[in-house]
């Protein structure tokens, strides 16, 4: 009821950033919006056309979006193999199924990065898109922020729980930390800390 927001100061990579904290939360300057904004930086966000890509690109936008920014997304396409994992009694799909479906798997990647590229477009923002192929996206994830000179990422996560996240790992869980740049992942709705 008409008071003064609280100021907090924290020093982030040897530079003071002055965040001002309301009563309302939608109203929090997280510091990544006014800080150093005529300075250009990398944004990359992992996608794969899941809902939590889009809610994490919804809250760059909302929350950290500068005008310099250049966006860069980064998909990931698990290969294709043509051997049956170890102790399976499977047959090998044929070769020539094999490239079709890894074609039609590069071909979705390379749609979702092109419906992305058209959205960061429409609101101003420089993007490129990046498809890699690896079967671990994690470390292919913190592979490209190093190639493309990274300097923050956002993304989303699923949502899955502690004893999951904990005997299956999880891709953010990874790029958190192994990235050597501040990394944001934002949660499903109604995910609140314990």
């Amino acid at each position: 009821m008409g008071e003064k927001p609280l100021k907090t100061k924290c020093l982030c990579q040897q530079k003071p950033i002055t965040t001002t904290v309301n009563e309302n939360p939608a109203t929090v300057d997280y510091g990544m919006a006014s800080a150093g904004q005529d300075k250009p930086r990398t944004v990359i966000f992992p996608i794969d056309g899941s809902e939590h890509c889009e809610r994490a690109f919804q809250w760059y936008v909302d929350n950290a979006k500068r005008p310099n920014d250049n966006v860069k997304f980064i998909s990931v396409i698990e290969p294709v193999y043509t051997s049956p994992a170890f102790g399976m009694a499977m047959e090998t799909p044929p070769l020539p199924d094999v490239h079709r479906v890894m074609e039609e798997t590069i071909q979705e990647g390379k749609k979702i990065c092109q419906d992305k590229m058209k959205k960061a477009k429409s609101l101003s923002l420089e993007s490129q898109a990046f498809l890699h192929v690896d079967s671990r996206p994690g470390p292919a994830i913190v592979k490209a922020v190093q190639e493309h000179g990274g300097n923050l990422v956002v993304m989303g996560n699923r949502g899955i729980g502690v004893v999951r996240r904990t005997f299956l790992g999880s891709v953010s869980d990874y790029v958190l930390h192994h990235a050597r740049v501040p990394v944001v992942i934002v949660p499903p709705p109604g995910e609140t800390a314990k």
